[in-house]
C-alpha cells in the first residue's frame, strides 16, 4: 500500500472541504500503520512467551533488540518506506485526520471525545518524540491496538481521562513555540466544535493558544472576518487571528511556492546558510524524516557504492566524469553531515 500517496489525496479531499471523504482516506493509512507496528508486537510476544520463558527480564532485553529492526522490516516491506519515512506519513496522517473533526462539526458527532483527546495526545508524543529512534514504543506507551488476522480490531488506551488531559495540556504547552503550534490551534477548535467552551480543560489551551483564542479562528472564518468596531476587545481578538492567518500563509509560501524558486538556483556552499546545507545536502544524500546517524551512514555507504570505480570503468568516458562528480558531492555532503552530527 503507498500510504504517502493515500495521504496526499486525503490532505487534497480536506484542503477542498470535503472532511468526510478525507477521514475515510486518513482511516485506511491509520489502520495500515497501526496494523504493521501492532503485527511486530504481537508476533514478538508470541514469540517471548513459547520460547523465552516467563524471566521479564530476558522478555524485555529481546524486545528491545530487536523491536525496531523488526518494525523497519515491516514498514519496508508493508510500505516500501523505512522507519523515518512511515513516522513522517503518520505524523501527517494524523494531523490531517483531526483536522477533519476540528472543521467539520457532523462528524464531532459519530466519535467519543475520550478517543479524540487520546488521538491528539499521540500525535504529540509522535512530535515530541521526533528525536527518539524508537517512536513506535512511545505510541504503544498510550495505545495499544489489537490486531486479529492482520487487522485492527480495537484499542486499549492505557492512561486514564483525566491523565490524558492533563498530558495533553503538558505537551501542548511544548509545542507552543515550535511549528507544530497548529495543533494547539486544531484542538481548541475541536473544543468549540464540540461545545466545550467553559471546561477548565478549555481555558487552560485557550490561555496556551493565546489571545485570539476567546472566539476561536473557526468563528472568524464563519463571519468572514466581521466583528464590532466599537469593541476594542473584539477589534484586538480580530488582529490577532488575522496575524495568525498571515503567519499561515507566509508559512505556506515558504513551504510550497518558493521551492520552485530556490530549485533553479545554483547552490553554493560558501554563501549557503546552514539550513540550506542542510536541505541541499540532505536530499543528496536521500535523507527524509528525522535523521539519524546510522540512517546518514547507511545512505551514504548505498549512493557511494553506486559510482565506485568498478562500478563504472566499463561505461564511456562522459559517464566516468559524471560519476566522479557524483562521488565528489556524496563526500562533501557526508563530510557536513559528519560534523553536524559528530559521526
Amino acid at each position: 500500500m503507498n500510504i504517502a500517496k493515500m495521504r496526499k489525496l486525503g490532505d487534497s479531499l480536506r484542503n477542498q472541504g470535503n472532511y468526510e471523504d478525507a477521514l475515510s482516506v486518513y482511516d485506511e493509512v491509520r489502520e495500515s500503520v497501526w496494523c504493521a507496528a501492532g503485527t511486530v508486537q504481537s508476533e514478538m510476544s508470541s514469540f517471548s512467551n513459547n520460547y523465552l520463558g516467563d524471566s521479564f527480564r530476558t522478555s524485555m532485553e529481546f524486545r528491545n533488540s530487536f523491536s525496531m529492526q523488526a518494525t523497519s522490516y515491516i514498514f519496508k516491506k508493508w510500505f516500501s518506506l523505512d522507519i523515518d519515512q512511515t513516522y513522517n506519513e503518520f505524523v501527517f496522517n494524523t494531523y490531517g485526520r483531526l483536522q477533519c473533526y476540528s472543521h467539520s462539526i457532523s462528524l464531532c458527532a459519530v466519535i467519543s471525545a475520550d478517543a479524540i483527546y487520546n488521538e491528539y495526545l499521540i500525535l504529540q508524543s509522535l512530535i515530541l518524540a521526533n528525536d527518539s529512534d524508537d517512536w513506535v514504543q512511545s505510541v504503544f506507551k498510550i495505545c495499544v491496538p489489537t490486531i486479529e488476522f492482520t487487522k485492527l480490531k480495537k484499542f486499549r488506551f492505557n492512561f486514564p481521562d483525566h491523565a490524558v488531559k492533563k498530558l495533553i495540556v503538558e505537551n501542548a504547552g511544548k509545542l507552543k513555540s515550535t511549528d507544530w503550534f497548529g495543533v494547539n490551534v486544531s484542538l481548541l477548535e475541536y473544543l468549540i466544535n464540540i461545545g466545550d467552551n467553559s471546561s477548565e480543560f478549555y481555558s487552560l489551551i485557550s490561555k496556551i493558544v493565546g489571545p485570539y483564542s476567546s472566539k476561536g479562528k473557526s468563528y472568524y472564518r464563519k463571519h468572514n472576518g466581521k466583528y464590532d468596531q466599537n469593541k476594542k476587545e473584539n477589534r484586538n481578538e480580530y488582529n490577532n487571528y488575522e496575524n495568525y492567518e498571515k503567519y499561515e500563509r507566509y508559512e505556506k509560501y515558504e513551504k510550497y511556492e518558493r521551492k520552485s524558486f530556490e530549485k533553479d538556483m545554483p547552490f553554493d556552499p560558501i554563501t549557503a546558510s546552514e539550513s540550506d546545507k542542510q536541505k541541499y545536502f540532505g536530499n543528496l544524500l536521500g535523507l527524509s524524516g528525522r535523521i539519524t546517524k546510522s540512517h546518514i551512514r547507511k545512505k551514504y555507504i548505498e549512493l557511494i557504492s553506486k559510482y565506485h570505480p568498478d562500478k563504472v570503468a566499463d561505461l564511456g568516458d562522459e559517464l566516468k566524469v559524471l560519476a566522479e562528480k557524483k562521488t565528489k558531492e556524496i563526500n562533501a555532503a557526508y563530510q557536513w553531515m559528519k560534523i553536524k552530527y559528530d559521526l
